[in-house]
């Protein structure tokens, strides 16, 4: 595959939003259940705008990878019909499904126990389990993009 032209901007655009959007939705989810074992309020609230903020904008991610097989079919190089493609798009709704679903809900919930002086230790388990289960499906779209198996 040529790299170049407009294949190329993408690319590196598409790259770009995987280490500046999913990286740290994929950070502030793992390690804001360290911020609720420290009863530290603020910066669970931000971990959870961060993870919520970041997790949402992870489409333009979606949207670029999408350019991306476009302007790689035109070559012949590959289709949505690659069943890793596939299954880089599910394992990305999986991923974000999870974070919104779960991580963030319990984040929020656990500001809110904390600042009524509740113990939240509970949510620091779902918040723990969640985010893992997510970074583990963000893991899995990276080992698909770059192994591309069954093409």
């Amino acid at each position: 595959m040529d790299y170049s032209g407009a294949y190329a901007v993408v690319l590196a655009l598409h790259l770009l939003t995987v280490a500046f959007l999913v990286g740290p939705a994929a950070v502030a989810a793992v390690t804001s259940s360290r911020h609720v074992r420290a009863g530290r309020v603020d910066a669970l609230r931000d971990a959870s705008r961060t993870t919520r903020t970041y997790t949402l904008a992870t489409v333009a991610t979606v949207v670029l990878g999408t350019a991306m097989v476009g302007l790689g079919d035109i070559g012949g190089q590959w289709s949505m019909g690659d069943p890793w493609i596939s299954a880089s798009y599910a394992l990305w709704f999986v991923a974000v499904a999870l974070t919104l679903a779960v991580v963030v809900p319990a984040q929020a919930q656990a500001a809110d126990a904390l600042e009524a002086g509740q113990d939240a230790g509970s949510f620091a388990g779902r918040i723990g389990a969640g985010a893992g289960l997510a970074m583990l499906a963000w893991t899995a779209i990276v080992v698909l993009m770059v192994f591309k198996p069954g093409t």
